[in-house]
């Protein structure tokens, strides 16, 4: 589920904002070696004395070493390592989400384009199943053949199987005692949203009569943290609410933020716990051509994290925002709803990555059941069969998911792990203890390493760019870093790429972190994930020329 970057946490004090193909088709011939022009660069600021107090717009891409933020230090390696070199190869990201805004100014440029269908004729000319699918597909259609905006939980779903109500349909009913634990299940989930939608509701409240008590402080406009923090209150009761509004600003409860959390969990309530409810269309429908879908926002997001356009400078946002990697194509895979991914659209969404070219996939999305795991399962293996690289992030509950598992997962029902896959979980840009963000999943055996997802500023459906929080982020920076690997070595596999990113990370030996979501508690960093490190492209680059170096 992804329709925010993140699950949206709410206690009284504080609402954190981190989320919540056809077998045989005919497969486009693969991409031949496309060289660039050499790519535009950030120049590199004076290092930092000390870590930022808050996040710069481009931190993620920046290094510890050149300025003093641990990014991925993916404009270092451009800058001082591959600046006599031009990409070799046009590398194609599938992107898996709730949709792309194929029109937006960064974006547009570098969209993938199915080559072999004609776009608008209504015609199937590739002859692979899906009629016009220029930019790649949505695999989530209504009756109607529009696109799917809504769905249930997958919970929900497994719910309603057992008590043979409509959002069930589809799903074998499960075991009597399995149904039992369900029912708990469900009702706490209900009471959760319920729950965190009082909360919102107070905390809107309060910050209306905050910002009524600060009229003054406006000035005619809108309140900003330096017009509040410059205002003298002229009694308690304004006092009390310079102090509360600071509060709520630090943590992020702006009446925007609020807005969308209000949005998010009021859908929840209506769609996503709604047992009698079923969007979807008959089998034979599947899908339709529109790959941005009705919100956009996740997958543009993401999107713009892995390859945005590139070369633009000056403080504006196009030229913070621009991806981690030059010469990508962004393939649109709609699977993902504003609620659960169904397993058979997830399934099938790989299978078209990998029977149209794709080099990597990128999953920034998540659940807790997954009852067609084995069709997961098989698409999985046909993708790393097929030597794709799959990228999935951990998670935002900050769980273990050694013990919670967040589907799908690198580990299928036989108990083989497939060896092509990277989990992600999220770091932050402030470092030290907080170096792990509160937020994201993590796990010694079942995430491979973290890479940074908080504060990241990236494209916005409409031409906009936004700040977002989640191992959603963090997923695509490290697909990325792998197109950037794929892209300036063309000898490289999608596995070369991964083992180069496995064995490339920084590691902090004697680190110790807050363990997300839980007690206050100091873990090793180390012991967080497999390779107890965050991405390093830097690192990554210079091991992929030491390679370069010693090939016969």
């Amino acid at each position: 589920m992804t329709r925010l970057p993140a699950l949206l946490r709410l206690t009284p004090a504080l609402l954190l904002l981190v989320g919540c193909a056809r077998a045989g088709a005919p497969t486009n011939p693969a991409p031949q070696p496309v060289v660039r022009e050499p790519i535009a660069v950030t120049p590199a600021p004076p290092p930092a004395t000390a870590l930022p107090d808050t996040a710069r717009s481009d931190w993620h891409r920046l290094s510890l070493e050149t300025d003093g933020v641990l990014g991925v230090g993916s404009e270092r390696a451009l800058r001082e390592l591959l600046a006599n070199r031009r990409p070799q190869r046009e590398v194609i990201v599938a992107v898996i989400d709730g949709g792309v805004d194929t029109a937006h100014t960064a974006l547009a440029p570098v969209m993938w384009r199915n080559a072999r269908e004609v776009a608008g004729n209504n015609r199937d000319d590739d002859g692979n199943g899906y009629v016009d699918d220029v930019f790649g597909w949505n695999f989530m259609a209504q009756p109607d053949g529009k696109a799917v905006h809504h769905e249930t939980f997958e919970l929900t779903r497994l719910y309603a199987s057992c008590r043979n109500q409509p959002a069930g349909q589809g799903i074998v009913r499960p075991p009597a005692l399995s149904c039992d634990s369900l029912q708990r299940a469900y009702s706490s989930k209900a009471e959760e949203i319920t729950g965190t939608l009082r909360q919102i509701e107070n905390i809107q409240r309060t910050l209306t009569q905050v910002e009524t008590a600060l009229a003054a402080a406006a000035n005619g406009g809108g309140l900003t943290r330096a017009k509040v923090e410059a205002f003298t209150p002229g009694n308690a009761t304004q006092e009390q609410a310079k102090r509360m509004w600071l509060q709520l600003d630090a943590a992020g409860l702006g009446a925007e933020s609020l807005a969308d959390a209000r949005k998010a969990y009021d859908a929840q309530a209506k769609y996503g716990l709604d047992t009698a409810y079923y969007p979807r269309a008959a089998a034979s429908v599947n899908g339709t051509r529109d790959v941005t879908g009705p919100d956009a926002s996740h997958g543009t997001h993401v999107a713009g994290i892995i390859g945005a356009v590139r070369g633009a400078s000056g403080a504006t946002p196009q030229a913070a925002v621009q991806g981690i990697s030059p010469n990508v194509r962004i393939m649109g895979l709609r699977a993902v709803p504003d609620g659960d991914e169904r397993d058979a659209d997830v399934a099938r969404a790989i299978r078209y990555a990998v029977d149209h070219g794709a080099h990597i996939i990128n999953m920034s999305f998540g659940k807790a059941y997954s009852p067609g795991k084995a069709v997961v399962d098989s698409a999985v293996r046909y993708a790393a069969d097929k030597g794709v690289l799959l990228v999935h992030a951990a998670g935002n509950d900050g769980e273990n998911n050694d013990v919670v598992p967040s589907y799908p997962t690198s580990v299928l029902d036989n108990g083989s792990r497939v060896g092509n896959w990277l989990e992600v979980g999220a770091s932050s840009w402030k470092g030290e203890d907080k170096l792990v963000t509160g937020f994201s999943n993590y796990g010694r055996t079942m995430v491979d390493l973290f890479a940074p997802g908080e504060d990241i500023l990236s494209t916005a459906p409409g031409g906009g760019y936004k700040r977002e929080s989640g191992t959603s982020m963090a997923a695509p920076v490290v697909s990325g870093v792998a197109a950037l690997l794929l892209s300036y070595f063309p000898t490289l596999t999608p596995a070369d790429a991964r083992e180069i990113i496995v064995q490339s990370v920084r590691t902090f030996p004697t680190l110790k972190v807050m363990l997300p979501n839980g007690p206050s508690q100091a873990v090793p960093f180390s012991a967080l994930s497999r390779t107890g490190g965050l991405v390093d492209a830097y690192n990554a680059v210079k091991l992929a020329l030491q390679r370069e170096a010693i090939r016969p």
